[in-house]
């Protein structure tokens, strides 16, 4: 029976995830709908497509057997978007799993409840993704990484091996980086980044090869 799907988010990663699973949909993938957005922002649809009701309407779909994606991530505040999804208190069995048919994922790699692996994305083999992850298109992770929860790796960016990634990372478009480094919590790397050396919780890092930047919660006064 095909899961009927909702996402917390709107324009942008939320709206690109929606229609990813339509694609899906439309090429034989059925196991899981697109049914609507949550959003905050009193829209009724986003990008043409319709929105259901806002955040605090969670129980209500959860009631109905709805799953649900998690989209909402944001650089420098992961922490609370990852307090406010567990405030919503979704069941492990209503957190939707989403692995594009255009991806590939090894089969002895984990990917947890609540993840989306996008087209042309690449996990390889023994690696184990945490909940709430999201893989966009044409990222690639190496094998035997370790990811926690709630991480996002945009597109084409490229992630070495034998990683071991806390919980809220965020890996920026084209970023690469080498393998066996620890990446800390909440922390997050800039487009284009080539990063060599671990990274510690809540730290921007920029450039190539990349350093540190600032807090990833600091504002920069110039």
């Amino acid at each position: 029976m095909s899961k009927k799907i909702i996402i917390f988010g709107g324009h942008g990663t939320g709206s690109v995830i929606a229609n990813a699973i339509i694609h899906a949909s439309q090429n034989g993938y059925n196991d899981v709908i697109f049914s609507g957005f949550l959003n905050d922002q009193g829209l009724d649809k986003i990008a043409g497509l319709p929105v259901l009701g806002s955040f605090k309407d969670v129980n209500k779909f959860i009631d109905k057997g709805y799953s649900f994606i998690f989209t909402a991530h944001k650089i420098g505040l992961q922490k609370e978007r990852i307090d406010l999804l567990h405030s919503f208190n979704i069941p492990d069995k209503q957190l939707a799993k989403f692995i594009h048919p255009f991806s590939y994922v090894a089969p002895d790699s984990k990917i947890s409840p609540g993840c989306v692996v996008m087209p042309g994305a690449t996990v390889s083999s023994h690696v184990k993704v945490g909940p709430n992850t999201l893989i966009m298109s044409n990222a690639s992770i190496g094998h035997d990484n370790i990811v926690g929860e709630n991480c996002f790796f945009t597109s084409n960016s490229c992630t070495g091996s034998y990683i071991k990634m806390g919980d809220g990372v965020w890996i920026g478009l084209n970023a690469t980086l080498r393998g066996r480094l620890n990446i800390g919590s909440y922390s997050a790397i800039g487009m284009g980044s080539v990063v060599t050396k671990s990274i510690d919780e809540n730290e921007l890092w920029i450039g190539n090869p990349a350093r540190f930047h600032k807090k990833v919660n600091e504002k920069i006064t110039y």
